[in-house]
């Protein structure tokens, strides 16, 4: 019997390069995986981090972030410091000693859209409810920052123009409409207050973690 050597070896070329293309699908396959796995690891690290910043300070300025508390909060400074006191937000933390100052100021903004970033990604990267309540942690973190960078530039005002002491601090408060700015800013810790209590009620970080793990 003649052997057909075109058919055989057309044959065996078609199963190397069907091997080969099934060997380039695994590897696309594994490193998309890999990435996945990379960036769900990077911002749930990010999302940590401002948790355990948060879980670790909150204790020591809830009294003054209180609805019911009537009077400035002048202790701010050290609030701020405190919540940008890791190695992804250390950059911004000198921001509230002169802010609407560069670089400064634009650090703080960058920072700030970065957050959000964030939080849009642990939305999208993670398959459940349980990254809707991470990623509002992470929104509700972002405003806290820059509701209270806007509240030092009041107290900034507040202060320069009465440097000499002519007007009573009541009557300061009401001409730079203070309550109503305080008021914001205590909102917006309460809000930042409800997304933690519901990671902690809905298991969100052991959730999150599995997700990653699975991977």
């Amino acid at each position: 019997m003649k052997i057909d050597w075109n058919f055989l070896l057309s044959v065996i070329t078609i199963i190397v390069a069907s091997y080969a293309l099934i060997q380039t699908h695994h590897q696309m396959k594994l490193s998309n995986k890999q990435h996945l796995f990379d960036k769900r690891m990077e911002n749930y690290l990010i999302a940590m981090g401002l948790i355990q910043l948060y879980r670790n300070n909150c204790k020591d300025f809830d009294k003054d972030f209180d609805e019911e508390k009537d009077e400035p909060i002048f202790a701010l400074k050290s609030y701020f410091i405190w919540l940008t006191n890791n190695t992804y937000l250390e950059e911004i933390t000198t921001a509230i000693d002169n802010p609407l100052k560069n670089p400064g100021h634009k650090e703080f903004l960058i920072k700030l859209e970065k957050l959000k970033e964030v939080g849009t990604k642990i939305k999208f990267l993670f398959p459940d409810n349980a990254s809707d309540a991470l990623g509002d942690f992470v929104f509700s973190y972002q405003e806290l920052l820059f509701s209270m960078y806007q509240y030092q530039i009041l107290l900034n005002n507040m202060y320069e123009i009465n440097k000499d002491h002519k007007l009573s601090l009541e009557e300061i408060q009401q001409k730079f409409g203070e309550p109503k700015h305080r008021l914001k800013l205590q909102r917006s810790f309460q809000n930042l207050k409800q997304a933690d209590d519901l990671l902690k009620k809905k298991n969100v970080e052991e959730k999150i973690k599995n997700q990653i793990k699975l991977l």
